[in-house]
């Protein structure tokens, strides 16, 4: 839409669009891994980031610094003791390519430094990775850290108390010790080992981090992570309710593999946080008002969200082989993605009235977010006697950049701009929002179809959007998510105790269940289509698609035709387990 010279003619604080009270996200591919660990940092730490190593293994300049085999080698020759049988440098090598494998995050450097792969930290299997963290490595979660931060970091029953969930689960075999750095509890360990709970992963990672002190944190205000207010409480509501629910089987479920539903879980939690972000911002920006949610929170496990939107994720559970089914499923998320095109006009106008505003704003107004601060930006805001003026210093600006001296001419582009705004009669900030969504078009319709694909974790098995290179992207349901879903769908609360178990359910109530929770569609097409005979077909070998998959995988069992006879059994099974919805009694 726009050239290389028109993108130029902004300056680098015009083009920003990243708006923290907004979405704290920005727009780009992530690494969903480097999130969940530096998550875990943050939890340790309050919030704030370590900028800075003196280890020898990440500062040291040698042609193998910041490998995972350096730091094998540094842990085998300084407490190979901890490490019996590794006698030779084939064991060891065999070692290094365990540790690199299954434990290392890398990420690859720059091309001035050669492009090899280094060490960035290690993947988010216990609180101790914050040992091996390698600050010299420039982030790509996006801040969906700061996000997930942020959506837990003061639940009591998740993260808040000394015995709460997270706490327990990641800091099993350590004690605490200084600021953020932690001691292995020999004595903790001896009696997992005793009762069969230490599996040889975590005994590996604790003695491979153990030589290694943690890096201090900068004390700097500006190295924290920023605390906001949530758009969709909403949404953050429902993760973390379902954080709760999955950690009831954490006596079932072997560890990494909980880890991975965690993760999973958790990403798909943030993509349907976005979507909402999306609408509710449209909303603000188009009724100057938030729109109000839909009832009262729901229970642990009730099929109905109280989000302000019900979302409508059309999914192809037949994996491509039908055409209409196909079909749906793309214009779904087309239908979605025009929403974010709208969405960039939208951000724009609350960024920019932000900025103006933030000249007029005491202090303590400035430090709120939420859909509070939103409603009270435009409602005081829009109809500001200097707005107009403001915005025609930005907008001059801009002509000025595209004079050409030679010819005297204005870049024509935006001058066509200017003149439909002016016709349409757009005050100066909605005219200024219209030349930034032209020139920015392209570069934010980019970032965004990244940042979806890490959401939706395209064409992975844990993710539910599929579509690489020139294919279509569409909504699917990858067997991992689709997994993770039905071990929270199959928890049932029993009634005589308060305590929960896992039982079969109908296929008919788990489809309701993932429509009525997380607007995943599957025999219906959601209200934008218009249903016909064609469609009801595509509907119902849809539905038949989804049983033939969950049959496959094992989750399915279909003894007669009558719907009540076709239940879904979950691969995990627990009863009597106790959901943990209250503080613990330990306070922190």
């Amino acid at each position: 839409m726009a050239s290389q010279r028109e993108k130029s003619l902004l300056t680098r604080q015009q083009k920003l669009f990243r708006m923290p009270k907004i979405n704290l996200l920005d727009a780009n591919a992530i690494d969903v891994e480097e999130a969940i660990s530096r998550l875990f940092i943050f939890l340790r730490t309050g919030g704030r980031l370590i900028r800075r190593t003196d280890k020898l293994i990440f500062t040291d300049d040698g042609p193998d610094a910041e490998s995972p085999s350096t730091v094998v080698n540094t842990v085998l020759d300084e407490a190979g003791g901890k490490f019996h049988g590794i006698t030779d440098d084939q064991r060891r090598s065999l070692v290094a390519g365990w540790f690199d494998s299954h434990f290392a995050m890398t990420s690859r450097r720059g091309k001035s430094a050669g492009g090899e792969y280094r060490m960035s930290g290690l993947r988010p299997l216990h609180y101790a990775i914050i040992k091996l963290f390698n600050p010299r490595v420039r982030s790509q979660d996006r801040y969906l850290s700061d996000f997930f931060y942020n959506a837990i970091r003061t639940d009591p029953v998740l993260t808040g108390n000394t015995d709460s969930v997270f706490r327990t689960f990641f800091g099993v075999g350590v004690v605490p010790y200084g600021d953020n750095d932690y001691r292995i509890n020999e004595t903790e360990l001896s009696n997992l080992a005793r009762q069969g709970q230490l599996d040889v992963e975590l005994t590996f990672l604790l003695r491979m981090v153990e030589p290694f002190p943690a890096d201090k944190y900068s004390p700097k205000k500006e190295d924290q992570v920023l605390p906001v207010a949530f758009l969709c409480e909403e949404q953050i509501d429902l993760l973390r309710q379902d954080l709760k629910l999955l950690f009831i089987y954490r006596e079932h479920i072997p560890r990494r593999e909980l880890i991975s539903y965690m993760t999973t879980l958790m990403v798909f939690h943030a993509a349907l946080y976005f979507f909402q972000v999306v609408r509710i911002t449209n909303h603000i920006a188009e009724r100057r008002q938030p729109p109000p949610t839909r009832g009262e929170a729901p229970l642990p496990g009730d099929p109905r969200s109280h989000a302000p939107f019900a979302l409508d994720i059309f999914c192809d559970c037949a994996n491509g082989h039908d055409a209409t089914i196909d079909g749906l499923a793309k214009q779904s998320y087309l239908r979605h993605f025009k929403e974010v095109e709208r969405y960039f006009r939208s951000a724009y106008l609350l960024k920019k009235l932000d900025e103006f505003a933030n000249q007029y704003m005491t202090a303590d107004q400035k430090r709120q977010s939420g859909p509070g601060y939103l409603d009270f930006l435009v409602q005081v805001f829009l109809s500001h006697k200097d707005l107009n003026g403001f915005f025609a210093r930005d907008i001059e600006q801009v002509r000025q950049a595209g004079l050409d001296e030679e010819t005297g001419e204005y870049n024509r582009e935006i001058e066509a701009t200017i003149d439909t705004a002016n016709r349409r009669g757009l005050n100066k900030l909605q005219t200024f929002v219209e030349i930034l969504y032209h020139c920015q078009y392209p570069t934010l319709r980019e970032q965004h179809r990244k940042l979806l694909a890490g959401l939706g974790r395209i064409d992975q098995d844990s993710g539910f959007l599929a579509g690489k290179g020139r294919q279509k992207r569409k909504y699917v349901l990858g067997n991992e998510l689709l997994e993770v879903l039905i071990q929270l769908a199959v928890l049932k609360p029993v009634a005589s105790d308060g305590s929960w178990g896992s039982k079969p359910i109908p296929i008919s109530e788990f489809v309701d269940w993932l429509k009525g929770r997380y607007g995943l569609l599957i025999d219906t097409a959601g209200p934008e289509v218009e249903e016909n005979e064609e469609i009801n077909r595509a509907l119902a070998a849809n539905m038949a698609a989804l049983k033939t998959r969950l049959r496959q995988l094992g989750f399915f069992t279909d003894l007669a035709d009558a719907s009540n006879s076709q239940v879904i059994t979950p691969r995990f099974r627990i009863q009597g387990a106790q959901i943990e919805t209250q503080p613990p009694a330990t306070a922190a």
